[in-house]
């Protein structure tokens, strides 16, 4: 009897665990399923929180370098910062002020020899590798007396006849020959390059002001123009050879990553070189001729809005 009686028990328990093994497993896994849980969504928390942490350091960053670029921009509007030129200092040629306006020439009435000692002594600027074609007979008289290589440089190619015009391309300019204007002042004149070279660009104009002889304010393009550009439009044949100012003074970038203080011009982009400062070459044209003629790249730099200064 107390051999069975024990027996009793021991049977029971072990037709008890092995009737249902996978209750028993289920209820052994469901207890450790909280712990497991926990841990998961602990580990879940910390990668949620770490990319949250990452987001919102790359979202400052961003902000950063936005108000850093709004305030450079300012600032060289304002023109307390300046573009870096290879160790050339950008220098205006003149400050902007208030004065008593001369009368500007609306109309060209002729045109006024150059001195031919201009090309004395020039330095090869944007020489050629190659020997340069030869000036066609009908541009080599204006040619000469408008300022030779200084004011349109060397020739790029032989003349050419477009749209019954004969044309030739120098480096600084397009003389064209226009025989309707036949034994007039006006039979040679150099190409519109300098609107053509700007197409599609824009440029702020100051607001009115009444000029002095130092600093002119042109109401045919609504722009100024002084300083040492101012002596060198008139001193080089002016509004026909030049054109009126099509903006104002401004920094540039070139596309050799160079940069001037500019100022374009109907015909022709003048460029400051202070490096050049008292010799003849401190102001020069830029090679608009041979971008054009190449099809070059063009500058793209944003002119500020010029600030007139009042006289005290």
């Amino acid at each position: 009897m107390s051999k069975g009686g024990s027996s009793e028990p021991q049977h029971l328990e072990f037709v008890t665990e092995n009737r249902y093994p996978i209750m028993s497993i289920a209820n052994q896994s469901n207890d450790r399923q909280p712990e497991e849980r926990r841990a998961s969504g602990g580990r879940r928390i910390e990668r949620t929180t770490g990319r949250n942490r990452l987001l919102r350091w790359g979202l400052l960053l961003l902000v950063g370098l936005v108000v850093l670029l709004l305030l450079w921009l300012v600032l060289s509007g304002l023109g307390v910062t300046r573009l870096a030129g290879q160790g050339v200092d950008l220098v205006p040629t003149r400050v902007l002020l208030a004065g008593e306006a001369p009368p500007v020439q609306a109309v060209p009435v002729g045109l006024e020899p150059v001195s031919r000692e201009i090309n004395a002594g020039v330095p090869p600027m944007g020489a050629l590798a190659y020997a340069p074609p030869e000036i066609s007979p009908r541009f080599a008289e204006y040619y000469a007396l408008m300022g030779g290589v200084r004011i349109f440089g060397l020739p790029l190619a032989a003349p050419e006849v477009v749209n019954g015009r004969e044309v030739q391309w120098f480096e600084r300019a397009r003389l064209e020959h226009w025989p309707e204007f036949a034994g007039t002042p006006f039979e040679v004149q150099p190409g519109l390059i300098g609107r053509e070279f700007t197409q599609g660009r824009s440029f702020a104009r100051p607001s009115f002001f009444v000029g002095t002889p130092e600093v002119r304010f042109i109401p045919e393009t609504g722009h100024s123009l002084g300083g040492r550009f101012l002596q060198f439009w008139e001193t080089y044949g002016g509004v026909q050879v030049f054109g009126f100012p099509i903006s104002e003074e401004f920094d540039e970038v070139l596309p050799d990553g160079r940069a001037f203080r500019v100022q374009y011009f109907e015909r022709a982009r003048m460029e400051y070189h202070p490096e050049f400062a008292g010799t003849p070459d401190e102001v020069q044209l830029g090679l608009l001729g041979l971008a054009l003629y190449r099809g070059e790249p063009r500058p793209t730099t944003v002119q500020p809005v010029p600030t007139p200064v009042p006289l005290p």
